[in-house]
């Protein structure tokens, strides 16, 4: 098992010195494996700022057993670009748990936007700030492009994002299985996944991707057989998005065959 741990630690610290201050990473793994790279660094969060808004919703339905079948309402100028399906379809009044599962299933910013407006911005930011995500900030909506001119951006950091990562699946604030696969099957599976995700491999990821320009990011936890890992790659700055997309694949790729490794000498260990 140590040997395996110091292997890892190896091989992302190779990838990562690649790049210097490009790219961010925190990793942990249910077996006490921990690796980070200026993990408390924060970054432009693009679509992973999804992940507080979906523990949020949560934690309030907690408190509010039917708040997810309120049913909300929009019109077409609440409607915006980039991700998402709601910009295709023709209804406009959608269960608050469906538009939930749009913005992390598809990424639809629409979705997100409903959902600020709905919790309240400020209320987002004073949950995250109470829960001690401390580089993470909910400023404006997505896509208001006259907010991030006035320098109002949304921020979160690898550390963060691994946090709450793990919280949607570890512990008694999990989520729900029906949620969880919103994760597990979401449209977006060429990072952390990218490497085996179309293959016969019994490792499964649930991860939420962020990109904008010159930005790669994917926050995944990893499951096989008992042992997991919750793993945050970000990226910013890179001229070739290629080898951006290169270094969370294959940082994807050295976690899953490590937690099949650990499984197998785990298993040897019993014979």
């Amino acid at each position: 098992m140590v040997v395996l741990n110091d292997q890892l630690h190896k091989d992302l610290m190779k990838i990562v010195r690649l790049h210097e201050d490009q790219i961010s990473v925190a990793a942990e793994g249910s077996d006490g494996f921990s690796f980070t790279y200026q993990a408390g660094m924060p970054m432009v969060s693009a679509s992973l700022i999804k992940l507080p808004i979906l523990l949020y919703a949560f934690k309030e339905r907690d408190r509010y057993k039917k708040l997810f079948e309120h049913v909300v309402r929009f019109d077409d100028q609440q409607i915006v670009g980039g991700s998402g399906v709601l910009q295709i379809l023709s209804s406009r009044e959608w269960k608050l748990s469906d538009l939930l599962a749009l913005m992390i299933n598809v990424s639809d910013n629409t979705a997100t936007n409903l959902m600020i407006d709905f919790f309240g911005i400020s209320n987002l930011q004073k949950w995250v700030r109470d829960q001690g995500f401390l580089e993470t900030k909910i400023e404006r909506k997505l896509m208001d492009e006259a907010a991030q001119k006035e320098g109002q951006t949304n921020w979160i950091s690898a550390r963060d994002a691994n946090r709450m990562i793990q919280q949607l699946f570890i512990g008694s604030g999990a989520l729900p299985k029906e949620a969880q696969s919103w994760l597990l099957k979401q449209q977006f599976r060429y990072k952390l996944p990218g490497l085996f995700d179309e293959k016969d491999q019994p490792v499964a990821v649930y991860n939420k991707t962020g990109e904008m320009e010159a930005i790669d990011h994917d926050a995944g936890f990893f499951v096989y057989q008992k042992h997991s890992m919750a793993v945050t790659v970000m990226t910013s700055g890179f001229l070739n998005r290629q080898a951006a997309l290169f270094a969370i694949q294959n940082i994807g790729m050295h976690v899953q065959n490590y937690l099949i490794n650990v499984a197998q000498a785990q298993t040897e260990s019993l014979e």
